[in-house]
């Protein structure tokens, strides 16, 4: 009868196969990497800043560069879907100096205009080498398509505005500042019609390049994890023991009623009576998980039961992880994580006294069991 319980347990115990997170690092190469998905509101950035617009069309080459400068303010707004691939919007605007040869006079024309784009961003560091969320420069190509709106044309008495759709090219030199903070000095260049700056020579398309800095703030969570697949041996002995595991159990299903009634009474018999202190509860968790299993939360009940019973009693929940996966960080991490929502249980829903839960937790150092699918827990020691 033990081994039946016991096979019972083993199977409600099993985790489901997943990914142990590796958080801001990857230990290979970006694009050989799979990354967990993070969630809708994760890997946001705003970012605000101004440069020096020039305007690559007219008559370029005879006026000084200097008269071609005027200053561009931008704002923008994105999301990383993984370490290497995003998209943003961006806004800017300002003044342009176009230039045109009437006779043998330059004319000089100054207008205002918007401009709104949405990029595909490519971080090439992340892709091409380890992703670190702590690199201190990255270089990010980037391609896109908008709209600029121009207007107020200076010296021109017919025509007030004028729009087109753009083009859109860039490399984003990126700067981390800090964990939160980085700054973006970027050369772009767009495409837009020829007739956008109002000069005679409207043919075409002509260019604004630009030059500008930014400084781009993370909003949520600003990193990835990186997901260690378990190989496929580690996924088919789990399948064998599982089927060997079911199968057990549809024996004890097929047997006669008599026996079944046996397995019962084993069952409860090891519930925890009045008076009596119960073995060492100990709650299983998947890998990388912190949430506890339905199944599991049979455990923390009798620990419950038995300290409202006993009220001089504590317990002392201690989470755990195995040394196996994960990095000591991370590891840490989970066990606190793993002991508070025990905790939490047991205060929130069965309402112990706070002063009766002692919360530790321990990582990796002391594994209790030096089995992988079985230090992965929190133990809930009675004192």
């Amino acid at each position: 009868m033990k081994k039946i319980t016991f096979l019972l347990i083993m199977f409600l115990g099993v985790g489901i196969v997943s990914a142990q997170e590796n958080e801001g690092f990857s230990t290979d190469y970006g694009r050989n990497s799979t990354f967990v998905k993070n969630g809708f509101w994760d890997n946001w950035f705003v970012g605000a800043g101004a440069g020096a617009n020039v305007y690559v069309g007219g008559n370029f080459s005879d006026p000084d560069f200097s008269d071609h400068i005027t200053v561009a303010p931008n704002v923008q707004f994105g999301s990383w879907f993984n370490p290497y691939y995003g998209v943003r919007l961006k806004a800017s605007g300002g003044a342009l100096n176009a230039f045109d040869r009437v006779g043998t006079q330059i004319q000089k024309t100054q207008s205002k205009y918007v401009a709104g784009e949405l990029n595909f961003m490519y971080n090439l560091s992340n892709y091409l080498s380890n992703y670190n969320s702590e690199r201190l420069y990255s270089f990010i190509p980037y391609l896109g398509l908008g709209y600029a709106y121009g207007w107020d044309y200076e010296q021109i008495t017919s025509g007030k505005h004028v729009n087109s759709l753009t083009v859109d090219a860039g490399l984003i030199n990126r700067f981390r500042l800090t964990n939160r903070i980085a700054l973006d000095v970027e050369l772009s260049g767009k495409v837009v019609r020829g007739e956008f700056d109002q000069t005679v020579s409207r043919k075409g398309y002509n260019g604004i390049a630009t030059a500008s800095a930014s400084l781009v703030i993370n909003i949520g969570k600003a990193t990835f994890a990186q997901a260690e697949l378990m190989n496929q041996d580690e996924i088919e002995a789990l399948n064998r023991k599982i089927n060997n595991q079911q199968a057990e159990i549809q024996n004890l299903l097929n047997r006669p009623v008599e026996t079944e009634r046996e397995v019962v009474e084993v069952i409860k018999e090891v519930i925890v009576n009045k008076g009596q202190e119960p073995v060492n509860n100990v709650v299983l968790f998947a890998i990388s998980r912190t949430n506890i299993e339905k199944h599991q939360e049979v455990n923390i009940y009798n620990v419950a039961k038995y300290l409202k019973e006993n009220p001089e009693k504590k317990v002392r929940v201690v989470g755990y992880t195995d040394k196996a996966t994960g990095t000591v960080e991370i590891n840490n991490r989970l066990s606190r994580e793993r002991a508070k929502n025990v905790s939490d249980l047991l205060l929130n829903t069965y309402k112990i006294d706070p002063n009766r839960v002692i919360i530790q937790w321990e990582g990796q150092s002391q594994p209790p069991f030096n089995v992988p699918e079985w230090d992965r827990c929190v133990i809930l020691y009675i004192e």
